[in-house]
């Protein structure tokens, strides 16, 4: 197979990859980039130029600007790779919020639909947690088997009271459990006794549990409006981990993903045979993940110009593109007045250092 005909896969992160000043690098050196910035300002009247580069790590975070910022960088650096440089996907997959990039990416509705939705699941979400309190708690060095056989000690799949429940398979080592505060609790007390680490990550409620139906069923409400399309790309949905190409599997797979658990480690070994594997979005959380486990595959992640650099010269295209910018005059540029989850944590880096920064990133596994 030459170059040029490597079988190419894109991934897009969830909440939690978030950091202040992501993307900053590439909006100021391509017009593009900016004008994806203007839209999602006009679209949800937020300026999202402030919101990413000068606001506070504590904004950022709160789940509707998380999302639909990770939803921008994503979006547009996708948008970027394939007008600019010819870059496109062969197949796709993304992380609970970052199955709407993909979907973007493959076709499946609008830009504006799409932030439109994320504000929408934002808002269902946060109301559900303040009707049934509950938490995430990410699980190390126990087994699915065993940890399924914990859940069920005290978990009643019969109430909303007791609910424990495992909502994402991340990694072949990497779980995370979902339900209320007391049962999270007593699981962790469990895998603690048995040699195992379970991590409270810092986030407002029990998401991609069945804590979060009435949100489900809300949302459904509004999916209505959207005008999902079938997708020119395969994508490899959260709830199932099974390709997807109409506009009916989009919609029940969004909609069904919020009291669903992420299958993202089975999504992820069907791109086992993919020649390179893209993590599209402000970090490299995924792609380091996914090369643990895949350490002689070409994995990278993409979110600065070094980094389109380094692709490019894997895909066998012309080096000299990569030095091109569309800066514009400062006069010209948009105004510069200048993270679980909201779900989850994504806790993707090495075991032994997760422990030490799990306050900090613990808003991601969305």
């Amino acid at each position: 197979m030459s170059e040029a005909n490597k079988k190419i896969a894109m991934i897009f992160p969830g909440q939690g990859a978030q950091y202040l000043g992501m993307g900053k690098e590439l909006y100021d050196t391509h017009r593009l980039i900016q004008e994806y910035f203007e839209e999602a300002s006009s679209c949800l009247e937020s300026n999202f130029v402030r919101l990413c580069f000068a606001s506070s790590e504590k904004e950022l975070r709160e789940t509707i600007n998380a999302q639909t910022a990770i939803f921008l960088i994503s979006t547009s650096i996708c948008m970027l790779l394939k007008e600019r440089y010819g870059i496109t996907p062969d197949i796709v997959a993304g992380h609970s919020s970052g199955e709407y990039a993909a979907i973007f990416a493959a076709g499946g509705m609008s830009f504006p639909d799409a932030l439109y939705l994320l504000k929408k699941r934002a808002q269902f979400m946060d109301e559900a947690t303040k009707i049934y309190p509950g938490s995430m708690m990410a699980i190390l060095q126990i087994s699915f088997e065993k940890l399924q056989e914990i859940c069920s000690r005290y978990d009643n799949p019969e109430t909303l009271t007791d609910v424990a429940e495992i909502v994402n398979y991340n990694s072949s080592t990497q779980l995370v459990i979902s339900g209320s505060l007391h049962a999270l609790e007593q699981v962790s007390c469990d895998v603690k006794s048995l040699g195992g680490k379970a991590i409270t990550l810092n986030v407002a409620g029990a998401f991609h549990s069945r804590l979060m139906q009435d949100a489900e069923k809300q949302f459904g409400l509004y999916m209505v409006k959207v005008d999902f399309k079938d997708l020119s790309i395969p994508l490899i949905n959260n709830v199932e981990a099974k390709i997807v190409m109409t506009n009916e599997e989009i919609k029940k797979s969004l909609q069904h993903q919020i009291s669903s658990p992420v299958l993202w480690w089975p999504s992820m070994q069907q791109l086992e045979g993919c020649d390179i594997i893209i993590e599209i979005g402000p970090n490299q959380l995924y792609s380091k993940m996914l090369k643990r486990e895949w350490p002689d595959k070409e994995i990278i992640s993409i979110n600065n110009l070094a980094d389109i650099e380094n692709l490019l010269i894997k895909c066998g295209k012309s080096i000299a593109r990569t030095i091109h910018t569309e800066s514009c005059h400062k006069d010209e540029c948009a105004e510069e007045e200048i993270i679980i989850i909201e779900d989850q944590s994504q806790l993707h880096d090495e075991p032994s250092v997760i422990e030490s920064q799990h306050h900090n990133e613990s808003e991601n596994l969305q």
